[in-house]
C-alpha cells in the first residue's frame, strides 16, 4: 500500500497532536464497599425485627432488592406465613410491615416507566 507525502504528513500530525494523559494526571481508581443489606441502616426497632424474622430464613440481601407498597408487604408475608411456614408474627408485624414499607418500599426512577394499570 502506497501513501501519498501529504497524507502522510497528515497522519503524523494528527498522531503527535493527540496528547496522551500521563498516569500523574489520572485520579486514583478507588474501590468502596458499599454494604446495602438491612444491618447498614438506621438500627432500629424495625430493622431489628426485619433482621431477627426475615433474616432467619433467607439473606437480607433479598429483603433489600425488593421494593413494595405496604399492601405488598402484607400480601407478601401473608404468602409466605401459608406457603412457606413463617411463624406468627404477632405484634411485631406492625412494626416490620411499617419499616419496610418506609426503607424498601416503591419509589420512582426518572430513567423507568410506570407500571402499565
Amino acid at each position: 500500500m502506497r501513501f501519498s507525502l501529504p497524507l502522510l504528513l497528515l497522519l503524523t500530525a494528527c498522531s503527535q497532536a493527540i496528547e496522551k494523559p500521563s498516569a500523574a494526571s489520572e485520579p486514583p481508581l478507588v474501590e468502596e464497599a458499599v454494604d446495602r443489606s438491612v444491618s447498614s441502616a438506621t438500627i432500629d426497632e424495625g430493622a431489628e425485627l426485619v433482621q431477627a424474622h426475615c433474616g432467619a430464613c433467607h439473606s437480607l440481601a433479598l429483603v433489600a432488592q425488593n421494593r413494595m407498597t405496604r399492601r405488598g408487604w402484607i400480601n407478601t408475608i401473608r404468602w409466605m406465613q401459608e406457603k412457606q411456614g413463617l411463624w406468627d408474627l404477632g405484634d411485631s408485624q406492625a412494626v416490620i410491615v411499617e419499616y419496610l414499607a418506609q426503607t424498601y418500599g416503591v419509589t420512582e426512577v426518572p430513567w423507568r416507566r410506570k407500571p402499565l394499570e
